[in-house]
């Protein structure tokens, strides 16, 4: 079949985070192979990935228990990239799932995932922790755990945690060496030809300097409805909280060889020091939303003007602080040494948006809409972007994949949390 895209059209990707970074890498080692400076990456950063992105971070979990087969499957796919061309930034410490009688039956169907067919990983197991003193086994007898480990919990020895920034930044070196071109710039409109309907590229807020290609693709993630307004409900920036807290010598020392710990149906995880003894821990719910003019919402970062300092929420902070003390209640002891919230671009789905702009004659693409779990798909989500650009995604992705939201499929964060605005308005 022959590339939808290809030498010598020129491809503009703006944003330089997982899904720009390995869009480029996919294109420079397929039908770009050989001719890949016909490529440019813009990002707002000049090493990118932006420091207030949602790849620029210090871990996001891998895991493969999805209960729906397309994404399971997927990540299958990108499990095997991670212990192979990624495994330099991938940890496998293993995951504990743990769950209060409200997420046990959440909890049981990603459990039953790992003995379907095709998702066996030689050498690893998953099973059901039966009781205190078998969860307690999992973490080792020197680290205090809280209420969690009465709970409902399975073990899968399959699955861990990416160092997230090194991930990106190695797949931004990978697509340099190649040849891809990297420039830096806050794209601030597209450039549109309205007597074709086709985008010609973007003018930069810096200086407007204006960058041109014969194909565009938006990699912006939460910041994709500055770009495409009609896309400001449909990838809607929500701000989730994410806190940290530094351990000593001796408390990493007790505390690195844990598993990620995750709560079903409350969206609380938490992860394992890194080599630092820095531990991350965050909740994955509908977050909040930072309200502006024409647009429901729009991210607000450290490096928003006049919010250079800001901290998380008071709210947000109590949850947090709540959530660690059920799991390592010697850590909740301990003062927070940073914190920050993460922007995701959300769809109600959960699914993300790899498609055409179906007003604009195949000239702009959508990468976005990671909604909080694409991180783990690194290995293979530049190779599904490629897919989606030249018309070969397979259907099972194209049918969740596009442009068009399915009502039928529903995010499972609506069913434990809601929206809270950070302006202090109601909630919604």
């Amino acid at each position: 079949m022959t590339p939808r895209i290809a030498p010598p059209q020129r491809v503009l990707i703006v944003g330089a985070g997982e899904f720009g970074s390995t869009t480029a890498l996919a294109l420079a080692r397929g039908a770009y192979k050989g001719q890949a400076h016909l490529i440019t990456v813009l990002d707002r950063s000049p090493t990118p990935p932006a420091t207030d992105a949602a790849s620029y971070d210090y871990n996001k979990i891998v895991r493969q228990e999805y209960t729906d087969p397309v994404y399971a499957n997927l990540a299958r796919e990108a499990m095997l990239g991670w212990r192979d061309e990624w495994a330099e930034y991938y940890h496998e410490t293993g995951v504990v799932m743990t769950a209060r009688p409200n997420g046990v039956a959440s909890a049981e169907k990603t459990y039953a995932v790992n003995f379907l067919p095709g998702m066996e990983t030689p050498g690893k197991c998953a099973r059901k922790l039966e009781g205190k003193a078998d969860v307690q086994a999992q973490y080792g007898n020197g680290v205090p755990l809280g209420d969690f480990a009465d709970c409902y919990a399975y073990h899968n020895e399959c699955g861990g945690w990416a160092e997230a920034a090194r991930a990106t930044e190695a797949a931004v070196a990978k697509a340099r060496a190649l040849g891809v071109v990297f420039r830096c710039g806050t794209a601030k409109k597209l450039i549109i030809d309205e007597a074709a309907r086709k985008v010609r590229g973007v003018v930069t807020e810096e200086h407007g300097d204006e960058y041109t290609a014969d194909l565009v693709v938006l990699c912006c993630g939460s910041w994709t409805p500055t770009l495409v307004p009609e896309l400001k409900e449909n990838l809607l920036p929500t701000g989730q909280v994410v806190g940290f807290v530094q351990l000593n010598k001796e408390e990493h020392e007790r505390y690195k060889n844990v598993p990620v710990t995750m709560t079903a149906m409350n969206g609380f995880y938490i992860f394992p020091p890194n080599a630092t003894g820095l531990v991350k821990f965050a909740i994955h719910e509908l977050g909040y939303l930072n309200p502006q003019p024409g647009y429901p919402s729009l991210p607000r970062t450290h490096l928003t003007r006049g919010y250079e300092m800001q901290s998380i929420p008071d709210h947000g902070h109590a949850k947090l602080l709540r959530n660690l003390a059920a799991v390592y209640p010697e850590l909740a002891k301990k003062p927070f040494s940073a914190s920050r919230l993460c922007w995701y671009s959300d769809r109600h789905s959960g699914d993300f948006l790899l498609d055409y702009h179906p007003d604009y004659n195949d000239t702009l693409f959508i990468g976005a809409g990671g909604s909080g779990h694409a991180f783990k798909f690194l290995p293979v989500i530049g190779g599904l972007i490629e897919q989606g650009i030249q018309g070969t995604m397979p259907p099972q992705y194209r049918d969740i994949f596009g442009y068009k939201s399915r009502p039928d499929r529903v995010d499972g964060r609506f069913e434990y949390s809601e929206f809270t605005r950070l302006d202090g308005g109601s909630k919604l």
